[in-house]
């Protein structure tokens, strides 16, 4: 009688060990459906960042990114992280665009980590009358006439903000010589008090 009531009691354990199994797995399968899609990226302030296709290029600022701001702000931002050497031998940056951004977006820095110039390579960011990469010179000059040699064979112009200070920078590839309205912007860069340099060093 012992021996079958121990055995009894093993079954019993074994049809609610299965239960309490089968129960977490119904509970994580329901929890998996239920459960909200992830949120867009916050700032340590809680505010929601703006994808890189929806920020605006002015002079001066990307997005709400302004050329000024701190190294501690920016990090503080969101849309930075602690910048990591891209080639042996190069200095690690102060800052770097977070990884959602740096596929279109660079940044320079003064030596105390201060944001002095932003890059755009990809066709995301624009300004609000349309300019990015991709624009034509056709369409840039509708805001500016100030083609000018940029070096290597290349042309830029810039758009100036008085009030602000601040520039917006757009490189062509052909020479000023060639020229032509089809010319397509390859690369913005914005800068505050100083006319963008439209270049970027190997590091």
């Amino acid at each position: 009688m012992s021996t079958e009531k121990n055995m009894k009691k093993q079954i019993v354990a074994a049809v609610l060990g299965v239960a309490v199994v089968c129960g977490v797995g119904v509970g994580i399968a329901a929890n998996a459906l239920t459960t909200d899609p992830p949120q867009k990226s916050r700032t340590s302030a809680g505010s929601t960042l703006t994808p890189v296709s929806r920020l605006v290029v002015k002079p001066g600022a990307v997005g709400p990114v302004a050329i000024g701001t701190s190294r501690r702000a920016a990090l503080a931002s969101g849309y930075f992280v602690r910048g990591v050497s891209p080639v042996e031998g190069c200095p690690a940056p102060p800052l770097a665009w977070r990884q959602a951004y740096a596929d279109a977006l660079d940044v320079q820095t003064l030596g105390n980590g201060t944001i002095s110039s932003i890059g755009i390579r990809g066709k995301g960011p624009r300004t609000k009358q349309g300019l990015g990469v991709g624009s034509t010179w056709g369409e840039v000059r509708k805001y500016t006439d100030a083609a000018h040699e940029a070096g290597y064979g290349q042309s830029g112009a810039y758009v100036y903000d008085r009030q602000a200070g601040g520039y917006v920078g757009f490189l062509f590839n052909e020479s000023l010589a060639r020229l032509s309205d089809a010319s397509k912007v390859t690369f913005v860069e914005v800068t505050q008090g100083s006319e963008p340099g439209l270049t970027r060093d190997g590091c």
